[in-house]
């Protein structure tokens, strides 16, 4: 459901919107927890089935007592967690306006985060395995901030801005960088103060100088 007009302002213009393909979202936050709670409840088989003859023959329930808490982290991580992603994939959209780039998201409420051009210092495009097997044609776009670095144990982690698995990854990268170009300039260099002519813009660099 798209709710980004709740954030937009007044003359904000949105260029381009979208969300990601399905299948490379999915499976990019759930495959290795689908994968890790199947092995943890395979593990857990002898066990479960012990505890099982055990009460059978007429044994106490201690056994299968303390098995229970870890048969639920097992059912949670094989079905909880891809199930809260596919009702989260509902809520996911992007946007790139002529002021910043909108991140929507949220299960109960909507969740949106911000990014200024004028804030970003790097961007870079990731096409990944799930990209190419299950998104035909998708891919992330990562922005970075100076505010998108935190500071763990060992040193700074980057944690940038992602639009997750989205159509046309190459393209929509080339437009944003178009457009974030264009947008500092107009705050760096506002129209009023614009030469009409400017001969250093296309100046070509001379190694032989």
């Amino acid at each position: 459901m798209r709710e980004l007009d709740k954030v937009l302002d007044q003359n904000e213009k949105v260029f381009w919107e979208g969300k990601p393909k399905f299948w490379p979202f999915f499976l990019g936050s759930s495959a290795i927890m689908i994968i890790f709670g199947l092995v943890w409840l395979i593990f857990l088989i002898p066990f479960m089935v012990t505890a099982v003859i055990d009460i059978v023959l007429g044994g106490s329930l201690g056994w299968g007592i303390f098995l229970l808490p870890h048969f639920w982290i097992g059912i949670i991580l094989v079905f909880g967690i891809p199930i809260y992603q596919i009702l989260v994939y509902k809520y996911v959209y992007y946007a790139i306006t002529n002021k910043r780039v909108l991140f929507q998201k949220g299960l109960i409420g909507r969740d949106f985060e911000m990014v200024d051009f004028d804030q970003i210092t790097n961007a870079e495009v990731n096409v990944g395995l799930l990209d190419k097997l299950f998104g035909g044609n998708s891919g992330s776009i990562l922005i970075s901030t100076a505010g998108s670095f935190t500071y763990g144990r060992y040193g700074p982690v980057q944690r940038p801005y992602t639009l997750r698995n989205i159509e046309n990854p190459y393209d929509i990268f080339r437009f944003f960088k178009k457009v974030s170009h264009a947008v500092k300039t107009d705050i760096q260099y506002p129209n009023k103060y614009r030469p009409k002519t400017n001969p250093g813009y296309n100046t070509k660099y001379n190694s032989r100088r």
